[in-house]
């Protein structure tokens, strides 16, 4: 009976922090906050990229689609055009395309040493209660190696 070498989605999830990682994410977008997977530190409200699964295959070809999200604090103060509104926050697009722009950038095509990621999604802002997050999908690609 062989071994399987098989990739966890927690371990997908961890290749991809660590291309962001290796890319000095945080020091090029001058962000705020941490990379972090799965949730944002409660009550967080720095500049966070939050890496998390959609769904994974257990295949020969593993197969992985995987949000990375960016959570920037709202723009405080901002007139709505609603007399009767009150939230006076909008979501700081600017701030989201800067980091987004740049994470696209690293995860793209990449190859690593026993994985690949693609950009499937050029993303999109999703509220999130009463703030938003600017999210992409990334594609991730691993040839299982099985032991005799």
């Amino acid at each position: 009976m062989g071994t399987k070498t098989l990739k966890t989605a927690v371990q997908a999830m961890n290749d991809i922090k660590n291309v962001l990682e290796m890319a000095d994410v945080i020091t090029n977008t001058s962000l705020t906050g941490e990379i972090r997977l799965m949730n944002r530190r409660l009550n967080s409200e720095k500049e966070d990229i939050v890496i998390n699964t959609i769904v994974t295959s257990a295949e020969q070809v593993t197969e992985g689609y995987f949000n990375v999200n960016t959570h920037v604090p709202n723009l405080k103060n901002q007139p709505s055009g609603n007399p009767t509104a009150t939230d006076s926050t909008q979501p700081n697009i600017v701030r989201m395309q800067e980091i987004g722009s740049t994470l696209m950038e690293v995860v793209d095509d990449y190859r690593g040493l026993d994985f690949t990621l693609h950009l499937d999604s050029g993303g999109e802002i999703v509220p999130d209660g009463k703030n938003w997050f600017y999210g992409f999908k990334v594609k991730y690609l691993y040839l299982r190696r099985d032991k005799n």
